[in-house]
């Protein structure tokens, strides 16, 4: 039996939202390579998901900066909501940035928190977590060093999350055409389906 997948192409600096059901699969893919996104859901709660996966991961009081396959993403209650499948690339879903933010853009083009909050229907401050996905981060003493250098998807790199209670899951791609070490500012194809 063949499952059958809906394919939306996500434009550079778009985002669009997916009611999923409990067991759907997404597919988020990088075709051309490049610089990946952000996804969210209403509630994720990136602190508490950092917490709980990093007891899972660890057994102890010791935190994650990423979103590994087998980790479940949580709201604020405790309740998982996506688990990440599978990430295909040598980059990494981080769960430790806010994504970007129109305030930060010289010419103010909307960041993938504006353009998540405006497809998910909410004010911008109710987006209380987000993963960026194919990134690259180092740590030192003081802080979280987001490595935009580092962060060039390969042709056809992906991830896939499975939902696993209905969830709309927002998702973009960012917008940003300015950072060094990129190669390639194109489009994300985003696939829907199965179980």
């Amino acid at each position: 039996m063949s499952i059958k997948f809906d394919s939306v192409t996500l434009a550079r600096g778009t985002a669009r939202a997916f009611a999923l059901g409990a067991g759907e699969v997404v597919k988020i893919i990088a075709p051309h390579g490049g610089l990946g996104g952000d996804f969210t859901f209403l509630g994720f709660d990136q602190s508490l998901t950092r917490n709980i996966a990093g007891w899972e991961k660890f057994g102890t009081y010791k935190l994650t900066f990423y979103a590994d396959p087998g980790m479940k993403l949580y709201d604020g209650d405790g309740m998982p909501y996506l688990e990440v499948l599978e990430v295909h690339s040598r980059l990494r879903v981080d769960i430790m940035y806010p994504g970007c933010w129109r305030e930060i853009y010289e010419d103010r083009r909307p960041g993938c928190r504006d353009l998540l909050a405006e497809v998910l229907g909410v004010k911008r401050k109710e987006i209380t977590g987000m993963a960026s996905f194919f990134v690259k981060c180092t740590v030192d003493e003081d802080g979280y060093i987001f490595s935009s250098s580092s962060m060039d998807a390969r042709p056809g790199d992906y991830l896939k999350l499975k939902a696993l209670r209905p969830v709309t899951l927002g998702v973009s791609a960012c917008p940003d055409d300015t950072l060094p070490g990129i190669s390639t500012f194109s489009d994300l194809l985003v696939e829907i389906g199965g179980r």
